[in-house]
């Protein structure tokens, strides 16, 4: 088996996640030859599969020994030979991925009136309510870090913080306090934390997100020029 990285760092934007992934000890290499590579993210987690040619996707997929499974799958146009081996995925959702490639910290954001701190347990209510109604996610996320913005009389206006394989997410500005640049300020100070952390901050915008990508861009992030595609099979 090859080392992946000279593999992935060809194209660092399209593989950010998977370079990411190397640097967590846990995440297992299933496959890494010179056609592509195959990651079991943090051991237990999603799956990462990027094929350059048809047959090497036909190889990983028999890798994938679960029937319920999810995977950060690329290129789109080999998802057909996933499939073939693994069954038709119940959902998938195209993204483009942003990596930031740089080892200098971002410029942070001031926003009059608005603190940028760490979220305790006491927000998790608040962050289900306002972004996703799982309890055990959330809690996981909060432990991990996640980042509020919090207003002079300690009101919640914003959240981020990182999802479970690593990528920068779960951001969300209360509609009464957007267009005061909450959100730029809580995703660069976010990224700062994951660049210090000796990680490499990525994220994950769903095609047709321009707003998303014209923030990420402001951070001086940079896109892939092809995407990358989540699948999701039958989680039930």
């Amino acid at each position: 088996m090859l080392d992946p990285r000279p593999y992935l760092e060809k194209d660092f934007a399209y593989h950010a996640d998977m370079l990411d992934a190397l640097l967590n000890e846990k995440t297992k290499v299933l496959y890494s030859e010179e056609d592509g590579v195959l990651l079991r993210i943090g051991g237990k987690g999603p799956y990462a599969i990027s094929a350059s040619t048809a047959e090497a996707m036909t190889k990983m997929a028999k890798l994938i020994e679960e029937e319920r499974y999810m995977a950060v799958v690329r290129p789109f146009r080999f998802i057909p030979e996933l499939f073939a081996a693994k069954g038709k995925a119940a959902e998938m959702m195209p993204c483009y991925q942003a990596a930031y490639h740089s080892k200098e910290p971002v410029p942070e954001y001031e926003v009059p009136g608005i603190e940028i701190k760490p979220l305790t347990e006491e927000n998790l209510r608040f962050v289900c309510d306002n972004y996703e109604d799982d309890e055990d996610y959330i809690k996981s996320r909060i432990e991990y870090g996640m980042l509020g913005a919090f207003d002079e009389e300690g009101k919640c206006a914003g959240f981020v913080g990182f999802h479970g394989e690593g990528s920068m997410g779960l951001l969300k500005v209360l509609p009464e306090y957007r267009r005061r640049g909450i959100g730029i300020a809580l995703e660069a100070k976010n990224l700062n934390i994951r660049l210090k952390s000796g990680r490499i901050p990525f994220g994950h915008v769903v095609v047709g997100n321009e707003k998303s990508m014209g923030l990420q861009r402001k951070i001086g992030m940079e896109f892939s020029k092809n995407i990358v595609t989540w699948v999701f099979s039958d989680m039930e």
